[in-house]
């Protein structure tokens, strides 16, 4: 691609996001980037140009496509990057935090794809590249919600890329596995605690902060966007990282009885 493409990178102002906004700067792409707060990241590796966006908002979503619209002309590819997460045993979590999660890495997904399908359908040509997760893919024990909506957003991947493919669009899921970002910081828990849960619940998100902690850098990730978004051929569905890649092969080839329990080790459960 040249360096008149354009693509949007959705939650941009660090982690996946940031790393992915700079590579593909650097790879000659104009980019701009997207952050609920008013800093904007650093961008010595390139030239990111930010822009508000709160993808749980129709009015954000339609102002921010307009405004790069009006400095960009047009729309190459979105990449939907932002995300949240939430810890907690699915008996503790209510319908507004459940809501609250899916308000933004399912819905959000889909209020901020609605805004530049008309411009890409015009083009006759876009490229989408929505940020899932292998847990998209696998049971996830009290991250359940955070799993089921990325269980939703594989679904709506795969259903939107078949229908807008007679637009020269198309839609690639990228699954990473633990990506050493800070995530585990910024992760939102269950108000609500029911003690008989407490101990398998801790030995969950322990496990989890120390997968995270000494994950993959958030640059094999952004290497995959970026195959995705240049191939000629994408792929609907990208693992990101080698623990994506042994989770996978893990799912395909042992008994189910056997990935079960070695599931439940990995998550620290007994």
């Amino acid at each position: 691609m040249n360096k008149e493409q354009v693509v949007l990178v959705t939650g941009a102002s660090s982690g996946i996001g940031q790393t992915t906004a700079m590579l593909l700067s650097n790879s000659g792409f104009r980019v701009f980037g997207t952050t609920r707060q008013s800093t904007a990241p650093n961008t010595s590796c390139g030239k990111i140009e930010m822009l508000s966006l709160d993808v749980r908002s129709e009015e954000s979503a339609q102002s921010c496509v307009s405004e790069l619209l009006e400095r960009a002309g047009k729309i190459d590819a979105l990449v939907n990057n932002a995300g949240v997460a939430l810890v907690g045993a699915l008996e503790e979590t209510s319908t507004e935090e459940a809501k609250t999660i899916f308000e933004t890495n399912f819905f959000g997904v889909l209020r901020i794809t609605q805004a530049v399908l008309p411009v890409m359908r015009k083009q006759r040509y876009g490229r989408i590249a929505n940020i899932s997760s292998v847990t998209g893919l696998l049971p996830v024990p009290y991250s359940g919600i955070y799993a089921a909506s990325k269980h939703a957003l594989e679904g709506y991947s795969e259903s939107l890329d078949h229908e807008v493919r007679q637009f020269g669009i198309r839609v690639s899921l990228i699954e990473p596995g633990f990506i050493r970002t800070g995530m585990a910081q910024h992760t939102q828990q269950t108000a609500g605690r029911i003690e008989a849960y407490s101990p398998e619940r801790d030995l969950a998100v322990a496990s989890v902060a120390k997968s995270i902690a000494n994950g993959e850098d958030p640059m094999v990730v952004a290497s995959v966007v970026l195959q995705a978004l240049t191939t000629r051929s994408p792929r609907a569905h990208y693992l990101a990282g080698r623990g994506a890649g042994v989770v996978q092969t893990m799912r395909k080839l042992l008994p189910s009885r056997l990935f079960d329990l070695g599931m439940r080790k990995q998550m620290g459960l007994p």
